[in-house]
This record gives structure tokens, sequence and C-alpha cells, in this order.
């Protein structure tokens, strides 16, 4: 089966070649005419002009769609594509409001969210954080509290400013010690960079000497317990000095890098809107109301076809729970540290991964972010020629892809049925008639039983290196 590499770079409309005919076809125990007879001529049905379909991705105003819609928030509230039911049932009453209000409450969300945090917490167990891991447990933990109970941002950024005591039992304490250099300018650097959005690179000399002085009191000392250590003072404590400027003199800029963050993981932009800031404030500079405005915004209904909506490709960690989802595979997620050497269960989603030292290949490769520095731009979502590789060619890959045609649910179906079957669960919308047709008209060039048996198999891997797949749009 030749299909066209542009399935990796357009949309699923635009692969040549991909797939089939309704099962039913002719197979020659018809009658055959005695020879010499006239062939009948066949009438020619009316040609009646059909209704025109609903726009594929945009409407004429340069508004998404609502499938587009539906499969955006899902990826954006809960980490994950919708599945058949959740997209049919949208589909059927596509009320983005009552979506967002129900996917803000569920536990995927707290889940996804707590997982962008602790990219920016630097929630790594091993070089060069250090973190180790009953401490790391304990303050993801902490983290996913602050999502799920939407806490004030204020109240928790000073709690972790000024904890003290044990990285076991006090989780907010784990801010400190969640760096690289355990100096004070060490110190100085993580605050400003993950509470003020300044990269330290960009801090005058004087501001930086001024900016350590307010940890220079703080101090890591262990204990007989194996990696625990104690956050304590020596002399005076000045951290909540830093923490009322941050709140005062500081606040637009700490306001501001929240909701940057916020907009980049959203929207692929890192400018605060104004409005999205006034949001913030006024619902107590907690998270649900700050992402509940933004997925209302005309900004975020915008399709993505004319250049409204930026596309981006989906986190790693969402590609990989999205391909294991739907194929119903298992992946080996470790770290490779000696101390220790820690595996997780095959069927943990990649959200849930607490650890940024526990991975693997597929995750690597597809770049989630190492945890070592809270910078946005660790997490790399560009298309690499490693990657056009594994989608094309892994073996593995499309053995999996098989697990989805082969159960109980497409015996006896027609290839139209299971067509769009596939195209629910891939990309969570009904095919066009036009794809539909390009498929079984390819089908139909299909002789074999073998190449018919492969072309399901076909369909789903062309869906999964369709750009539609795999990017947000």
């Amino acid at each position: 089966m030749k299909i066209s590499r542009r399935g990796f770079i357009g949309s699923t409309a635009a692969f040549a070649g991909t797939a089939a005919a309704a099962l039913d076809v002719p197979n020659g125990s018809a009658k055959k005419a005695p020879k010499g007879a006239a062939k009948p001529q066949p009438k020619k049905p009316k040609s009646v002009p059909l209704p025109p379909e609903p726009p594929l991705y945009e409407t004429a105003d340069g508004r998404a769609t609502p499938s587009v819609m539906c499969r955006r928030v899902y990826l954006d509230l809960a980490g994950r594509i919708p599945t058949k039911e959740e997209a049919m049932a949208f589909a059927a009453k596509p009320d983005v409001k009552a979506l967002v209000d129900k996917l803000l409450a569920a536990d995927s969300f707290a889940d996804y969210w707590s997982m962008r945090f602790c990219d920016i917490l630097r929630v790594k167990s091993e070089f060069p954080i250090n973190l180790w891991p009953n401490a790391v447990y304990v303050y993801h933990r902490r983290i996913r509290d602050f999502v799920k109970r939407d806490e004030r941002w204020d109240r928790f950024a000073r709690a972790l400013l000024t904890a003290t005591g044990s990285d076991f039992r006090d989780a907010e304490a784990n801010f400190i010690r969640a760096t690289a250099r355990r100096t004070s300018d060490g110190y100085a650097e993580a605050a400003a960079l993950t509470f003020l959005g300044w990269e330290w690179k960009d801090v005058p000399e004087a501001m930086r000497k001024e900016l350590a002085g307010y940890f220079s009191g703080v101090r890591i000392k262990n204990t007989r317990e194996w990696k625990e250590e104690i956050v304590l003072i020596e002399g005076r404590d000045r951290r909540a000095e830093f923490a009322d400027r941050m709140l005062g003199e500081w606040r637009h800029d700490f306001v501001g890098a929240f909701v940057k963050r916020v907009a980049w993981w959203m929207l692929g932009r890192k400018e605060a809107d104004p409005e999205h800031v006034k949001t913030f404030v006024d619902g107590g500079m907690r998270l649900r109301p700050l992402v509940r405005s933004i997925v209302l915004s005309p900004e975020y209904a915008r399709g993505s076809v004319k250049g409204g909506f930026k596309l981006r490709r989906l986190d790693a960690e969402v590609l990989d729970d999205a391909i294991c989802s739907l194929t119903d595979a298992k992946r080996d997620y470790q770290s490779i540290a000696p101390e220790p050497f820690t595996f997780l269960p095959k069927d943990r989603r990649s959200i849930l991964i607490e650890d940024g030292s526990i991975t693997n290949a597929f995750l690597l490769l597809f770049g989630r972010p190492a945890r070592d520095t809270g910078l946005l731009s660790e997490r790399h979502n560009e298309v690499t020629a490693k990657q056009r590789l594994y989608l094309f060619n892994s073996g593995k890959l499309f053995a999996n892809l098989g697990r989805i045609v082969d159960g109980k649910e497409y015996r006896r179906q027609k290839m139209a049925a299971i067509i769009e079957d596939l195209y629910w669960k891939f990309l969570a919308r009904a095919p066009q008639r036009a794809e539909t047709k390009r498929l079984l008209d390819n089908l139909a060039t299909r002789k074999t039983g073998r190449e018919r048996w492969r072309f399901p198999r076909d369909v789903a891997w062309a869906l999964l290196n369709s750009r539609e797949f795999l990017f947000q749009h």
C-alpha cells in the first residue's frame, strides 16, 4: 500500500490512496451471460446533488467547529483526547460551557495540571536536582492538592518560599531543595524565575546580590534517615521580606509570570492578555477561573486553518497516553539512576508520572522536559526526523494498531462503519463523504485477501500519522 508521507504534515484528507471499499464487493459468483449475447447496458442513475457537508475544521467566520473545540478542550483540561462516546455526545449537544465546568471539576484536571506545575517546580529525584524519591512523592501530592483545591497562587507561593522542616514531612520545604545550586544565589535564582519570571542571566548584578541576601540564612542539614534533609535557618530569616516585595512592588511581574505560563500552555503564546490578568486577580489568583476564562474567550475559539489558533504538537506525555489508550499497548517506565532503580506499573498514564527522572524512550524522543531548570523551553514540541521515522516505520506500533481492528466489535461490520469508528476514535469526528469515498475506492483496488485484511490497519496507521491527530489544532 502506498500512503503519502504528507499524512504526517497534512490533513487526513491529504494522504494519497489511504484505503478501501465496502467488504461486500463482487466475488464472481453471479451468473455469467451466454457467449455472443449482447451485454445489457446498465441504466445511468440520475445524479442527485448531495447536500453540502459541514466545515471540517473551522466555520466561515473563522471559528473552530464543534468537533475541533471538543478535542481542544479535552486536551487542554484533561490531558487526553476524548473517547468516541464523549466526542459523539458533544457533537449531538455542543455546549462548551457545560463541558468546561465538567472537566474543571474532574480529577483528570488536577492530574494533568499538576504535571504542568511539576515541570516549573523541578520535581525530580535525580541529578542535578536530587530531591530523592520520598521527597518527590510528598512534593507532588502537595502540588496536586494545590491544583485540585484551587488554592490561591499567592498563598501557595509564600508557603513555598518560607517553608522549613523535613523534606519527607513538610512538602513545601522541597522548593528550596529543588535547585542544582544550593547556595543563596541558587535559591534566589529559582525564586526569581518561578514566581517573577525573571531569568537570572537578565537580572543586573546589583539586583542579584540583593535577591541572594534574602536567602543568606537558609541551610540544609542531613539526618540519619536515608536521604532525609532538613531545611532550617541560621541567623535571620529574610525570605518573608522577599515574599512581601513579590506581592507588593513586584506584584505586576508576579501575576504576569503566572498568566503568561498558562497562556503558553493553552494558546502557545507567552504574552499576558490584560483581560486574562484581570480575571486572574479578580478570581483570587486561582487557576480555575483563569483557565475557564481562556477556554471561553474568542481567541481560544478561533480556527487554526487561517492562523488564528496556534498549531502545536501534542505534549510527549499526552501523545504517549493517546497511543497507548488506542492500541492497548503497555510501556516500561523506569529510572536509570542506581539510587533507586525504579519501575512503575505498565498501565500508568504518562501524565501521572510524578518523578521527572522516571522516563522511557518514547518520552525522551518526543521532548519531555528534564525538569532541571524550570524553564518552559525545556519542553520540546517541535517535529523531528527521528519522530517521523518512529511513527512511519515502527513495526511494533503497526502491530499494536492491529489490536484495534481485531476486536469483536469490528467482526461482520461493513468497511464504511469501521472507517467511521476509527475516525471517531482517532480524530473525535466522523469522516466526511469525500474521505470515506477515497478510502473505499482504495479498498476496491485491493484484490488479495491479505491486502484487504491489511486495509483497516493501514487506515489506523495513516490516521495516527496525520497532522490532525498529532497536533493540537
